[in-house]
């Protein structure tokens, strides 16, 4: 059975310790840096998830895929390198060139206009290890991808935090020792799976790959729009950096709850890319049952315990210093949970069956209802609790059309 398994339990293994590792960086940075630089440190995190997949136009899920359904082509790596090295160029740059402006739109004042420009290129080196993953977990070299995803996520924001007397320190030396981290194993990659440099192969992968990642990169964004929005609008309408700093760091809590999930939608994409090549209609629905109420029951249990005994994880999360407006708000933001964590399992379900970006259209239908809730707040000057429920709506929402659809895909595979 563990044998069975084993691409999951690794997989889960390394990022369960990620996660927890993820704790422990919020509790340090809260303790290292004073309550304005700790929320800078959140606001730039939650800043950082929110550009990211704008930069990754799509390769984070393209490239798994194809490199798992065509496993003698690796020539996509490369492919993969050139284009995640242009797109973070060309954001690093509008960032640089607008820093005045982002500045203000991201942290709520120009005075930040210095992380601007160094932000962009840790966005760049991010994007170069997505790669590295993305490939890896195609291939299912599930210990190099996960030793690789441990050292760069896990390990190194941790030490660094620790060498870091600034949160623009902390980016610097983030963006040079992910860097040297990716190049070193890009040239493992290159020497273990001989990569072909090719420029015929180069336009025929670049085709194959855009046209199926370009389509997600509105559903990756309005994602990601629909977790950084309420840390924008709750800055802009209190003018104060520290409740959106609280509100950036509910959000990273739930991201870490949907970290806990992540492995599985990890190794279920190639794997359910596998079984349609292999018409095994059979085991993709024994998976969708089984992680369906896998996510259910460890969703209920976790949010049970966190609303009885939330005082006691913050203190343990944070130290005792945190700001007391995190009881109430974490409640509310963690209810999304059940929501979050269906969509962070099946979406893997429906990338692989569809080339079509269905998860896309579900993204960019929740992104437009907690718009128009947003709209009706600042109309009626609501306040940060109505955003944070209208917020817990759209995300329900994304989870349940989400289950639905990846049922009724499912009941349609016919061979």
């Amino acid at each position: 059975m563990v044998k069975k398994y084993k691409n999951y339990v690794v997989t889960f293994g390394t990022e369960l310790t990620i996660m927890i590792l993820g704790f422990l960086v919020f509790r340090v940075a809260n303790q290292q840096f004073d309550e304005y630089g700790f929320s800078e440190y959140s606001i730039l995190r939650r800043t950082v998830s929110f550009l990211l997949p704008l930069m990754m136009i799509g390769l984070g899920v393209s490239i798994p895929r194809y490199v798992s359904l065509e496993s003698n082509r690796n020539s996509y790596f490369f492919a993969g390198l050139i284009w995640i090295s242009a797109s973070g160029v060309l954001l690093a740059s509008i960032l640089g060139i607008g820093s005045n402006f982002f500045s203000e739109i991201f942290f709520g004042s120009d005075k930040y206009s210095d992380f601007i420009l160094p932000m962009g290129m840790l966005l760049l080196t991010y994007g170069l290890h997505a790669i590295i993953y993305g490939f890896l977990r195609g291939k299912l070299n599930i210990y190099l991808a996960n030793f690789v995803q441990f050292v760069n996520v896990g390990i190194m924001p941790l030490t660094i935090l620790f060498l870091s007397d600034s949160v623009l320190d902390l980016i610097y030396l983030n963006t040079i020792s992910l860097f040297l981290s990716c190049v070193i194993v890009i040239g493992v990659i290159f020497k273990k799976y001989d990569i072909e440099i090719n420029k015929k192969l180069m336009k025929e992968d670049s085709m194959v790959l855009l046209r199926y990642g370009l389509p997600r990169v509105l559903g990756d964004f309005a994602l990601l729009a629909i977790l950084t929005l309420p840390t924008y609008i709750v800055l802009e309408m209190q003018n104060d950096i520290l409740i959106g700093g609280d509100v950036a760091y509910c959000i990273t809590l739930l991201n870490l709850v949907g970290a806990a999930f992540a492995p599985i939608s990890l190794v279920l994409l190639p794997e359910i890319a596998s079984f349609m090549n292999q018409k095994r209609k059979d085991l993709i629905v024994h998976r969708f049952k089984v992680f369906v109420l896998i996510c259910v029951a460890l969703t209920t249990f976790g949010y049970v315990l966190f609303y009885f005994f939330t005082e006691f994880f913050l203190n343990l999360l944070l130290g005792s210093n945190f700001r007391s407006n995190l009881i109430g708000y974490a409640r509310i933001v963690l209810l999304s949970s059940f929501g979050y964590g269906l969509y962070i399992i099946l979406r893997s379900f429906l990338d692989a069956i569809h080339v079509r970006a269905t998860n896309a259209y579900n993204l960019l239908i929740c992104l437009g209802v907690y718009l128009i809730f947003v709209y009706f707040g600042v109309k009626n000057e609501s306040s940060v609790e109505y955003y944070l429920y209208s917020f817990v709506i759209s995300i329900l929402l994304l989870g349940l059309i989400t289950l639905i659809q990846t049922y009724l895909n499912i009941k349609k595979i016919k061979w």
